[in-house]
């Protein structure tokens, strides 16, 4: 999740977003630079607008302290009901937060299916299997 959150303008101002036509198109082998699709560019098109916060929520959950660009920002705070999106995007993240997501990280993206295993307090895995909210 976290390159999804490195947006090469960050907190500066972004370039007007591509035409529709051009958006999502291929670049052919005569082009010098293939086109670099940002991420906070498709969530701010207007097929995938209404649904960016929740996806920008579900990612926040799995990254530990990202910093949204000046372009999701902007886009979380056109929409009142996302002002939780917002709050949980605020630098620093808790703590427990991070620690789950090093634990996890540890036990690698292979054996994390092994996490009931292990000799540690059911509430514990259940937190750490993103069963408990945070």
């Amino acid at each position: 999740g976290e390159p999804c959150f490195s947006c090469q303008y960050g907190n500066g101002p972004h370039p007007p977003a591509p035409s529709r036509s051009r958006r999502f198109s291929y670049t052919t082998a005569s082009d010098k630079e293939p086109a670099v699709v940002q991420f906070c560019e498709i969530l701010s098109a207007p097929e995938v607008s209404r649904w960016a916060g929740p996806i920008i929520d579900i990612l926040l959950d799995y990254v530990g302290n990202v910093q949204l660009c000046s372009r999701l920002k902007e886009h979380i705070e056109s929409f009142e009901d996302w002002a939780v999106i917002k709050e949980k995007a605020e630098l620093p993240r808790p703590l427990a937060h991070l620690c789950r997501l090093r634990v996890r990280k540890a036990v690698g993206k292979h054996r994390i299916k092994l996490l009931d295993d292990l000799p540690l307090p059911g509430r514990l895995i259940r937190y750490l299997k993103y069963e408990i909210p945070q």
